[in-house]
């Protein structure tokens, strides 16, 4: 794979991971209310406790990698960054014409945008050129 593909990979995941994290929040606050019922066992109380901590580790690890990316994109220009927010992580077809009309260029301008942007990423992930 090579960097440029990474960085699209990464990208288009960026929207699934932040679902995910929400998710596995929701997920965490329903066991831990599971875990309060009095009349449950102890062996599935520690079930669910083992399944809290596992899920709790995959959160944070999922929202650790969220942080990172988002602190790459930070390092990008507002343009750059809402070019690749609607055209790459919430994708539609008409976000490159809507990009056009709210920056008052071209199509060509958004997609030269969303090319300059994916080139620094690469960079400043990678260390290197394409």
């Amino acid at each position: 794979m090579t960097a440029r593909d990474e960085i699209f990979r990464t990208l288009r995941n960026l929207a699934l991971d932040r679902e995910a994290v929400a998710l596995m929040e929701e997920d965490i606050a329903g066991i831990e209310e599971d875990e309060k019922q009095k009349e449950l066992p102890a062996v599935q109380r520690a079930a669910l406790k083992k399944e809290r901590l596992k899920l709790t580790a995959c959160m944070n690890a999922t929202a650790n990698h969220i942080s990172r990316v988002e602190r790459l994109l930070a390092q990008l220009s507002p343009e750059e960054q809402k070019v690749l927010e609607y055209t790459i992580v919430y994708p539609r077809p008409e976000a490159v014409f809507d990009l056009a009309d709210e920056l008052h260029c071209e199509t060509t301008r958004v997609y030269r945008l969303r090319s300059g942007a994916i080139s620094k990423l690469i960079r400043l992930r990678f260390g290197a050129g394409e």
